[in-house]
């Protein structure tokens, strides 16, 4: 799959959760450049920033964890992981 392809999925991933959760975000930015997408998110009185690149055969993703969901990061992280993968399958 071509990077192009690859990040319209993730951006249409994005999207669909945007409108899935749209009653939970405050607020949810993501600024492409390139393959590189800077994302800005808070929700339920959360915020996180990070970003998202998707490179030949790797997605990176970088998040900042606000301290009080630390304890949930591996979880949390592991679900964004499958939902990235399966929207590139």
């Amino acid at each position: 799959m071509s990077k192009g392809v690859a990040r319209q999925r993730i951006a249409e991933l994005i999207e669909h959760y945007r409108q899935e959760y749209k009653n939970d975000l405050q607020n949810l930015v993501v600024d492409w450049t390139e393959d590189k997408a800077h994302i800005r998110l808070q929700a339920r009185g959360y915020s996180t920033a990070g970003t998202l690149e998707v490179k030949d055969s790797v997605v990176d993703l970088d998040f900042f964890m606000p301290f009080l969901l630390q304890v949930f990061s591996k979880k949390i992280k592991s679900i964004i992981q499958n939902q990235i993968q399966q929207s590139l399958a």
